[in-house]
């Protein structure tokens, strides 16, 4: 499946948990670093896993639409035997980006631009996630705060987590318990 969508609105993210749904292996490259020899990699190590393990692959490649054609060619006979379930993410529009016979071989998903109200929830799940979020800093966030950062993202949710940690880099640890405002956000943006 190919998953077309703005910056920011989930596209690797939603690869991810597919993979780990199914209890895939996730390859994850991206065309605008990887080559030809990285495919042969992902192809080689993802036809180990099905022969040795039984362990089926999702070979995620963002920016897929970076890829030459003949870069794509090298996927299309492994997606056609199921060596690997291929994911591809592009801002771009494939049908102008991807080659014919692999996008016939492929479902599109259009992920549309995420509202702020959308991108404040994420914030407000990062702020109190203990593990992966910042839920263990004693540091109270505004509401108006949020506001603002979920309104200056224009849709980028890694905007506005990246944001979030540099507004949270710039409070000073060992002090009292810190609140950020909306001004905090405004300086540090």
């Amino acid at each position: 499946l190919i998953l077309w969508g703005p910056p920011g609105s989930g596209k690797t993210t939603l690869a991810s948990i597919l993979a780990r749904s199914t209890s895939a292996k996730f390859i994850d490259l991206s065309a605008v670093t990887a080559g030809v020899s990285d495919l042969r990699a992902a192809i080689l190590e993802s036809h180990n896993n099905l022969s040795m393990h039984e362990l089926r692959t999702v070979l995620f490649i963002d920016e897929i639409h970076r890829f030459s054609k003949s870069q794509q060619d090298v996927i299309l006979p492994h997606v056609e035997n199921g060596t690997f379930t291929l994911i591809g993410a592009t801002t771009e529009n494939p049908s102008f980006e991807v080659i014919a016979p692999l996008l016939s071989r492929c479902r599109v998903f259009t992920l549309n631009k995420l509202t702020a109200k959308d991108i404040a929830t994420i914030v407000k799940r990062a702020l109190h996630n203990k593990e992966r979020g910042l839920g263990s800093k004693s540091i109270d966030v505004h509401e108006n705060a949020i506001d603002i950062i979920s309104n200056m993202a224009s849709g980028d949710a890694r905007w506005a987590l990246n944001t979030l940690e540099l507004v949270f880099d710039t409070i000073d640890p060992s002090g009292p318990c810190e609140v950020i405002s909306d001004k905090t956000i405004l300086e540090v943006v």
